[in-house]
């Protein structure tokens, strides 16, 4: 009997503490953004990737870049990195790469600044209902460059490296 009271116990503690711990469905999380205090979150991490350079000619595609300057945002990036700014860390493993590497990375054959079509963003979505406003903050950004096959088309995209922002 001693033993089935300790267990009726032991499971309504748990309980209480995981009840307590999960939030319910109709609260929201609110945050300040630096701004107003209305924004609730809707992503804390999201991963997102962007075809920057059209790579099969699309009329979609076009349309969707139209407003783009991808060599700015290219230009910006590596500027960064070799003033320092910005520190650029390998895709796969997040280990920091050194300017050498991204020195030799720029002698490579195979990749020119040119060749980056893809960048994969890191960010978080908040939103606030009451002003019908959403804010994205990017952590991070990723530069993916065109890998061709031996027709000469695009098979894929190979990360160069991604930078964290401050």
């Amino acid at each position: 009997m001693k033993y089935i009271t300790y267990n009726i116990i032991h499971v309504l503690i748990i309980s209480t503490l995981l009840s307590s711990c999960i939030q319910k469905e109709d609260e929201v999380q609110k945050v300040d953004i630096g701004q107003e205090n209305n924004f609730i979150v809707i992503a804390d991490t999201i991963i997102n990737d962007v075809v920057i350079k059209n790579p099969d000619y699309d009329e979609w595609t076009d349309y969707s870049l139209r407003n783009l300057n991808k060599e700015t945002l290219v230009e910006a990036i590596f500027n960064s990195v070799y003033k320092g700014d910005l520190i650029p860390y390998e895709f796969f493993n997040d280990a920091p790469l050194d300017i050498d590497y991204i020195k030799s990375l720029e002698k490579d054959p195979e990749f020119s600044r040119d060749r980056i079509a893809k960048v994969q963003f890191e960010e978080a979505w908040y939103y606030d209902s009451e002003n019908q406003k959403m804010i994205k903050k990017v952590y991070s950004i990723m530069l993916a460059y065109e890998v061709y096959n031996l027709q000469g088309e695009v098979k894929g995209y190979k990360p160069a490296f991604k930078v964290y922002f401050k």
